[in-house]
C-alpha cells in the first residue's frame, strides 16, 4: 500500500481533507490510521487563517491536529524571517499574519526602520501604504509575500487577491518578492525541517497541480494528485508521481504500484 512507501504525509486542506464544512470520504479515518502506523502528518495551506483556528476546525471535523502540524503561509513567512535573523518587519496582512510574525519574536514597525516588508491578505491596504512600503523595499528591506494568487473565487465572481498588492509593490520598488507559500519552496522546506525524515520518504497529497504538485517537486519530494483533476503532461513539473481518488487509497492494498518512487523536478 502507498502508506508503506512514506514516513511523512503532507496534506493540502480544502479539496483534500475537507470541502466546505465536510471532510472528504475517509479523510478522518485515514489520517488516524496513518498516525497509528507512526507516520508524521502535516497540513499545508495558503489560507491566511491562524494555525490555532485551523487546528480547531480540523478537530471539529474529527481530524486530530496539533497547531504545530499546521503549516500556513503566514507561519512560513515568520519562519523564513526568523531564520534570516530579521528583527523588525512591516506587516501588511490580517491578524493571523501579524500574530505569527510577533510570536516569532519580530517587532512590527512601519516605514524605513523595517528590515522586511511582509505582504499577505489585507483589505485595508491603500495606495499610500503601497507607495511607502515600496520605498522601504527599494531602500533595502526584504520583500516577502505569503502568496501571489492573482484572484480568489467568491459568489460574485473571481476577485483580486494578494497577488494584486504584491504586483503593485513590485512595480513600485523594482524588486520581486520571496514567496513563501505554495508552490514555492519555503513552506515545503519548513514542513520538511519539522518532520526530520529523508525527502525520499515524504509525499504531498494535493488537488491542484500548479500549487500542490509543482511545489512538492520544487522541494524534491513526491506527490499524489487527488480526485478527477486533469493532470498536466508527463513532461510538465506539475505532473504527479501518482494519483488517488480519495485518501482511503493510501491504505488500499496494491496501491503502491501506482506510485513512482522518484520525485520529479
Amino acid at each position: 500500500m502507498i502508506a508503506d512507501l512514506f514516513d511523512a504525509f503532507f496534506f493540502d486542506l480544502d479539496g483534500v481533507v475537507y470541502v466546505g464544512k465536510r471532510t472528504t470520504p475517509g479523510a478522518a479515518e485515514t489520517i488516524t490510521a496513518l498516525r497509528e502506523r507512526g507516520k508524521a502528518v502535516r497540513f499545508l495551506t495558503n489560507n491566511p487563517m491562524d494555525r490555532a483556528r485551523i487546528a480547531r476546525r480540523l478537530s471539529s471535523y474529527g481530524v486530530d491536529a496539533d497547531v504545530g502540524e499546521v503549516i500556513t503561509a503566514g507561519w512560513a513567512a515568520a519562519h523564513y524571517l526568523r531564520e534570516r535573523g530579521t528583527k523588525r518587519a512591516w506587516v501588511l496582512g490580517e491578524i493571523g499574519l501579524h500574530d505569527e510574525i510577533t510570536q516569532a519574536g519580530i517587532l512590527e514597525v512601519e516605514g524605513e526602520g523595517c528590515e522586511a516588508v511582509v505582504v499577505g491578505w489585507d483589505d485595508a491596504v491603500t495606495l499610500g501604504v503601497v507607495r511607502y512600503a515600496a520605498l522601504a523595499i527599494k531602500k533595502g528591506a526584504d520583500f516577502v509575500a505569503t502568496n501571489v494568487d492573482s484572484t480568489y473565487p467568491t459568489l460574485e465572481g473571481d476577485m483580486a487577491g494578494v497577488g494584486a498588492v504584491v504586483a503593485a509593490l513590485a512595480t513600485g520598488s523594482g524588486r520581486e518578492p520571496v514567496v513563501v507559500g505554495k508552490p514555492f519552496p519555503p513552506m515545503f522546506q519548513a514542513a520538511i525541517d519539522s518532520v526530520g525524515v529523508p525527502r525520499s520518504r515524504i509525499v504531498m497529497i494535493g488537488d491542484t497541480p500548479e500549487s500542490d504538485i509543482l511545489g512538492a517537486h520544487r522541494a524534491g519530494i513526491a506527490s499524489l494528485l487527488m480526485g478527477d483533476v486533469a493532470a498536466p503532461p508527463e513532461a510538465d513539473p506539475g505532473h504527479p508521481n501518482g494519483r488517488v481518488q480519495t485518501l482511503r487509497d493510501l491504505l488500499t492494498p496494491g496501491g503502491a504500484a501506482r506510485v513512482f518512487l522518484h520525485p520529479k523536478g
